[in-house]
């Protein structure tokens, strides 16, 4: 195996998919490469989330701290259940395969990360939703693909 051939696997609490991660996998074993899994915590998304829902009225006033703190520590172990899974699968098909959890920006620190290792390839899960969504708020997969020094392979949810 090459030693720098790496394919790098980003996900985040709202980006992963069981499809994003076998295609990831298979294409790490045919291409005789490594695999990183690359987990990002957004630390904004409670509040988002939090805002969305005291804006429309599902919510009468924002959660405190301490609810902001629990859902983040929930999203991190589930990113280590996610990254245990894949490293799991990984051994299954003799695929060398790093695990990483970064928290921050999902797009910044996927950029970072491929600047700083220069994968071959970066497989990213396009979640779904509205074109309108996309255009209001942005993609980050949109993004990193357009700012990404190397090729970007976007697998689309089911």
């Amino acid at each position: 195996m090459e030693k720098d051939k790496k394919i790098l696997l980003a996900l985040s609490t709202t980006r992963q998919s069981r499809k994003t991660i076998e295609y990831a996998l298979s294409f790490a074993e045919k291409e005789s490469a490594s695999l990183i899994a690359l987990f990002v915590v957004d630390p904004d998304l409670p509040e988002l989330i939090f805002g969305k829902l005291t804006d429309i009225g599902f919510l009468g006033e924002k959660p405190g701290e301490e609810v902001v703190k629990a859902l983040l520590k929930e999203y991190r172990l589930r990113a280590e259940e996610k990254l245990k899974e894949i490293k799991d699968l990984a051994d299954e098909k003799c695929i060398e395969c790093k695990t990483i959890m970064r928290t921050g920006n999902f797009a910044e620190e996927c950029l970072k990360f491929i600047n700083e290792q220069k994968p071959i390839l970066v497989v990213l899960t396009r979640a779904k939703r509205s074109n309108i969504s996309r255009f209001l708020f942005g993609s980050a997969v949109n993004e990193i693909k357009k700012k990404s020094s190397v090729p970007i392979k976007i697998v689309k949810e089911d």
